[in-house]
C-alpha cells in the first residue's frame, strides 16, 4: 500500500488542545496519524512553545513567526489572513503533491499561488468568519477595537470567495454547510474532532450548577456576566464560574453573591473533575457560529446540559440538552433539574445520538474518503 502524505496548515500551534480550535486541529492529527498518516504540519506562532507532542505525532513540523505588525491592519486583505502570509510556507508545500489540508480562511492565502491550483487543497471552516467578526463587533464596547472588528467582518466577507478555489470544503455544522453549498457547492459536514470515544458521564446528583469557558474571550466574558446578573444570582443553588484569565470585571461582580464561585485557571484535570462533578452545566452564547467543543466535552463527561438555542444551532445535539433562552425559562428549567437523578436513560440517549454524529472514527474515516478520493 503507497504510504499517505498530507500537509496541515494550522493558524497557531494547536498543543496544547486547550481553547476551541485547536481542540479540533490536535485530535484531527491525533487520530490521522494513529490511521498511519504522515503529516507534515505548519504551524504560525504568536506566543505558544513549540511542542514534542506534535513533533512526536507528525512525520514533520514547520513553525512560521506571523506577522503581527501594524501595517496588516490597513491592507484590503483581512488581518488574520495577511498576518500569515508565508513565501517560506509556499516553498515548502512545492516539493511535493501531497494533499493540503488549511484550517480555517486564516490560512488560506496560499489558494492564490497558481502553482498549487492542481492539488487537492481542502479547507476546514472553522466559522463562518465574516459573521463571527461582526457579532464581536455588536458586544465590543471599546471604540478603536469595535472599529477594527468592523473592518475585519467587511475584508472577511470579501475574502470569503476565495474558497472556490478549494477542492473541498469541510464544515463543523449544519447550517454552516448549507450557506457554504449554496455559495460554492463542495461543502461536506464533518463535525468537529475532541478527546472523548466514549461516553463518560456519571449517574446521580451532583452539588452544583456550572459555567466553564476560556474567560479571556471577549464572548465568554460577555456570557458570564449575563448569567451571573439574570439567572445565577437568582437561585440558591451553588455556582461555579470555572476558566482561564478572568478580567478584572469579573472578579468585581462574582463575589457579590454568596451562591457563586470563581475558579481561575483551573488545570486540565480539575476542570475534568468540575465537568464530572456538576450538577447541571450551563452554556450561552450570543453567537449561531461554528460548534463550541466545550459543549462536546460537557456531554461526553457531565450530567444536565442547559443551553439557549444558539449553543446547539445546527449540531443536531438538541435532542440531548435542555433548551432555554431568557432569564425565566433558565430559571424554571434548574428548578425543574435541581432535584431529579442522572440516569442511564440519558446515558443512552448521548450514546446513540453522539456516538454516529460525533465518533472519531467515523468522522476521521470520512475525511480520510475525501482527502485521498481525488
Amino acid at each position: 500500500m503507497n504510504e499517505q502524505h498530507l500537509h496541515i496548515i494550522s493558524f497557531d500551534i494547536p498543543y496544547p488542545a486547550n481553547y476551541g480550535g485547536v481542540i479540533d486541529v490536535y485530535h484531527r492529527i491525533r487520530l490521522l496519524s494513529d490511521a498511519g498518516v504522515k503529516i507534515h504540519l505548519h504551524c504560525f506562532e504568536y506566543g505558544r512553545s513549540h511542542s514534542d507532542e506534535l513533533r512526536a505525532k507528525c512525520f514533520s513540523v514547520n513553525y512560521y513567526k506571523r506577522d503581527t505588525s501594524v501595517r496588516n491592519l490597513f491592507r484590503k486583505t483581512p488581518y488574520i489572513v495577511c498576518s500569515r502570509h508565508s513565501k517560506e510556507l509556499i516553498d515548502n508545500l512545492l516539493q511535493d503533491d501531497y494533499p493540503i489540508l488549511i484550517e480555517g480562511l486564516h490560512c488560506c492565502d496560499v489558494l492564490n499561488d497558481s502553482r498549487l491550483a492542481k492539488r487537492n487543497t481542502i479547507v476546514r471552516i472553522h466559522n463562518i468568519e465574516h459573521e463571527y467578526y461582526q457579532l464581536l463587533a455588536n458586544q465590543e464596547h471599546r471604540l478603536l477595537k469595535r472599529l477594527y472588528l468592523r473592518s475585519e467582518a467587511r475584508k472577511l466577507r470579501e475574502y470569503e470567495k476565495i474558497l472556490a478555489k478549494a477542492k473541498h470544503l469541510i464544515t463543523l455544522n449544519q447550517n454552516e454547510n448549507d450557506y457554504l453549498n449554496a455559495k460554492f457547492g463542495n461543502a461536506t459536514l464533518i463535525p468537529p474532532f475532541h478527546e472523548f470515544d466514549e461516553i463518560c458521564s456519571q449517574q446521580g446528583k451532583g452539588s452544583y450548577i456550572l459555567y466553564h469557558a476560556n474567560l479571556s474571550v471577549p464572548e465568554n466574558i460577555s456570557a458570564a456576566k449575563w448569567l451571573t446578573t439574570n439567572v445565577f444570582s437568582k437561585t440558591n443553588l451553588p455556582v461555579k464560574i470555572a476558566g482561564l484569565k478572568p478580567p478584572k470585571e469579573l472578579k468585581t461582580l462574582i463575589p457579590r453573591y454568596n451562591n457563586i464561585e470563581l475558579v481561575e485557571n483551573p488545570s486540565d484535570n480539575d476542570m475534568k473533575v468540575m465537568i464530572q462533578n456538576a450538577h447541571i452545566i450551563i452554556m450561552y452564547t450570543q453567537q449561531p457560529t461554528g460548534l463550541k467543543l466545550k459543549l462536546l466535552h460537557s456531554l461526553f463527561s457531565g450530567r444536565f446540559c442547559l443551553v439557549n438555542s444558539n449553543m446547539v444551532a445546527g449540531s443536531g445535539l438538541e435532542q440531548v440538552c435542555q433548551i432555554a433562552d431568557t432569564p425565566n425559562e433558565f430559571l424554571d428549567k434548574i428548578a425543574e433539574l435541581r432535584t431529579k437523578p442522572f440516569t442511564d436513560y440519558e446515558i443512552d440517549r448521548r450514546n446513540m445520538l453522539i456516538n454516529n454524529l460525533y465518533s472519531n472514527y467515523l468522522n476521521r474515516d470520512r475525511l480520510m474518503k475525501k482527502i485521498y478520493s481525488l
